[in-house]
């Protein structure tokens, strides 16, 4: 039997992966409500159901950063792919939640973006991305492989 390594098989950065599929998943999921009273929440996926449009490309770099993870492991290129993705989807993703906050009615309250009920997509999403930083941290300190 042939046990020499094949470029095919995937050898998953675990942080790299793990982080970029927890921004996923947060990004999907509601982040906030515009107030207690609403039933609707924002969150990516009620973006993709209703108009779609540029909101894709979170999803699109998201789901590259996390495939390219599966071979971080082998490959520093993956890496360095799946880390360029996943910044990518940071960017955009911040975009959404900010056109969101700037779609919402002004209130009277000094501090009424914190006055918000949230939900747990953002959170997801700090954590996930705060998880690929650190796993492109350590890529960066990885000898090569290739």
């Amino acid at each position: 039997m042939d046990d020499s390594p094949r470029w095919y098989r995937p050898v998953p950065d675990l942080l790299l992966t793990v982080g970029s599929a927890t921004a996923l998943l947060g990004y999907l999921i509601p982040w906030f409500r515009a107030s207690r009273m609403h039933q609707w929440s924002y969150s990516g996926w009620a973006y993709l159901e209703t108009e779609g449009g540029w909101t894709w490309l979170v999803v699109v770099a998201l789901a590259i950063a996390v495939l390219a993870g599966f071979w971080a492991g082998r490959s520093v290129a993956c890496a360095k792919l799946s880390v360029g993705a996943a910044v990518a989807g940071m960017f955009l993703a911040g975009a959404v939640v900010a056109v969101s906050l700037g779609a919402l009615p002004e209130r009277d309250s000094i501090n009424w973006v914190g006055e918000l009920p949230f939900e747990m997509g953002m959170p997801l999403m700090a954590v996930g991305f705060g998880t690929v930083v650190a796993g492109a941290l350590g890529t960066v300190r990885r000898p090569v492989q290739e």
